[in-house]
């Protein structure tokens, strides 16, 4: 970026030059980020929340499969998802401290601690404010990387490096200030890393002013692997903390049935 810029302004006098640069360095990261919460409802609209629960449609396998998931998320820090599919549902919850799992997809019938990998996405997940809201409290160092054209569109690209050390990219529009797409990386089970692009679209202006994108395509190395469609949000409903705590293991009832 900085060379293009040079290249150009040996091509033009002094002063128009000046005034390129004076046009650059105007975008600075806390003046992008204003502009990103402005452009989704402004952070008073997003602080007022206290919860929030969404009706969304997972497409996978090409869109041959379809399953209705519900994400709760509720201040401080808690959230919670279900999706039933083929008589079979799968839980996700964390307390703000502690995370688990049922899976029985994959023959996970009782609740199972999340890893330290998990529990930091979990973490990220249900913090309703985002990586832009409060961000040098929360801890992360947010650097700008200069714009990207992404299929026709100019976009900023920001790195994100959270608290933990993890890095992502975000790629947020030159004109609109709303993120378009994500890049992630996640650690394997053979200690490598798994780099996925996310792509957000369809954003909708919802009743309290929040703009929230319904759309989320997740691609690796180019192929779209999952697709998020959001149906319905509702807010502000109280949930039990209950909800977002380990259920009892449903062996560990069995016997205690058994002994009575």
């Amino acid at each position: 970026m900085m060379f293009s810029t040079l290249k150009r302004a040996a091509l033009v006098s002094v002063s128009a030059f000046a005034l390129a640069t004076t046009s650059l360095s105007a975008q600075t990261v806390d003046e992008i980020i204003t502009k990103i919460n402005d452009a989704s409802g402004g952070e008073k609209a997003q602080r007022a929340v206290k919860s929030q629960e969404m009706q969304i449609e997972m497409i996978v396998n090409g869109g041959a499969v379809k399953i209705p998931v519900r994400v709760i998320q509720q201040r401080p820090a808690f959230v919670y998802s279900e999706g039933t599919f083929q008589g079979m549902t799968f839980k996700d919850g964390y307390d703000g401290k502690s995370g688990w799992r049922i899976n029985p997809f994959g023959g996970q019938m009782d609740p199972a601690p999340k890893n330290e990998e998990e529990l930091k996405e979990a973490e990220e997940q249900a913090d309703m404010d985002g990586p832009f809201i409060d961000s040098k409290a929360k801890g992360y160092k947010i650097e700008l990387m200069g714009k990207e054209d992404l299929d026709g569109e100019q976009a900023f690209k920001l790195k994100v490096t959270n608290k933990h050390g993890d890095i992502k990219y975000y790629l947020v529009g030159a004109d609109n200030y709303l993120p378009i797409k994500f890049i992630s990386k996640t650690k394997n089970k053979e200690g490598g890393e798994t780099e996925a692009e996310t792509y957000l679209s369809d954003y909708k202006k919802l009743p309290n002013g929040l703009v929230v994108a319904h759309t989320l395509e997740t691609k690796i190395k180019g192929q779209t692997i999952q697709t998020m469609v959001t149906k319905s949000v509702a807010f502000d409903k109280t949930f039990d903390a209950g909800i977002f705590a380990a259920p009892p293991a449903k062996k560990a009832d069995a016997k205690a049935e058994t002994k009575k």
